[in-house]
């Protein structure tokens, strides 16, 4: 096949790039602190879960050791210790259609960059958080798994208001699945919910590390379908990643929140580095 790019004519070639023609793939995105990944294990396992789901041949045996590898190198070679180390692992290349060579060896581009924390008061004192009208598709086989199709949160991002940090999403049943980069929990009383993931959003890993937290330390957790009009039976509300941690939600919508005792117990977890024991 021909080729032209950004009005240069490449001339012919035999493939192109399946996570740009298809999002043919899945991607993890890392904290590095210090040098170090945070949470390096769970990157690796949920990488290989999705790669498996997605039937796309690992491109080593050992993942978190190609994973600290990227890590390794990166921290060498940019002079930076500190930063988000983003591992893509997609499909192998190949010509226009959807079929595709189950042997052929997946492609990997890995990119690290500075990372600039949110602002100190939003830990502090909440963030605003919107709800979106872009909704997340209901497909149980891709449920939970971070691929590289995320045009629903792009769209969703474009619409957050100059004043909000962060939007929800929900899907045609009514039911919050996620932020828009950020999986969210609740709390009332001494009670933590958090929507359940198997008919859409991504399984983040601030999420699994959270529940982990819960599990250890005996706090009730609820993993359930939410309906956004039961929202306002909640006291308060946080959205977490993997990269920026945790962060108080002031206000959903119109209706304001407080910071609940939960909330600040984890935040307390990640900075002191327990969450992640």
């Amino acid at each position: 096949m021909w080729v032209i790019e950004n009005r240069q004519y490449l001339g012919e070639v035999d493939s192109w790039s399946r996570a740009e023609q298809f999002g043919d793939g899945v991607f993890e995105t890392l904290l590095v602190s210090d040098g170090v990944a945070r949470a390096l294990s769970l990157h690796a396992k949920r990488l290989e879960h999705g790669l498996r789901c997605l039937k796309i041949p690992p491109p080593v045996e050992n993942l978190q050791h190609m994973l600290s590898g990227y890590v390794d190198n990166m921290v060498e070679s940019s002079g930076l210790r500190n930063g988000v180390l983003k591992v893509m692992v997609s499909r192998a290349k190949s010509a226009r259609g959807y079929a595709y060579d189950a042997q052929a060896e997946p492609c990997i581009v890995v990119f690290f960059s500075s990372y600039q924390a949110p602002k100190n008061e939003f830990y502090e004192q909440g963030i605003n958080v919107q709800i979106c009208s872009t909704q997340c598709s209901i497909q149980q086989q891709l449920a939970g798994l971070k691929h590289l199709n995320r045009l629903e949160n792009v769209l969703a991002k474009s619409e957050l208001h100059s004043d909000c940090f962060e939007g929800l999403m929900g899907n045609y049943l009514g039911f919050v699945v996620e932020g828009t980069m950020s999986n969210v929990f609740f709390e009332k009383g001494d009670v933590l919910y958090t929507p359940e993931l198997s008919l859409s959003g991504v399984a983040g890993i601030m999420r699994s590390l959270i529940m982990a937290y819960c599990r250890r330390k005996g706090i009730a957790l609820h993993i359930t379908h939410i309906k956004m009009d039961a929202l306002p039976q909640f006291d308060s509300a946080f959205v977490c990643n993997s990269v920026m941690g945790l962060l108080p939600i002031k206000k959903i919508k119109d209706k304001p929140m407080a910071i609940g005792k939960l909330t600040r117990q984890l935040q307390m977890a990640i900075r002191s580095g327990e969450i992640y024991a």
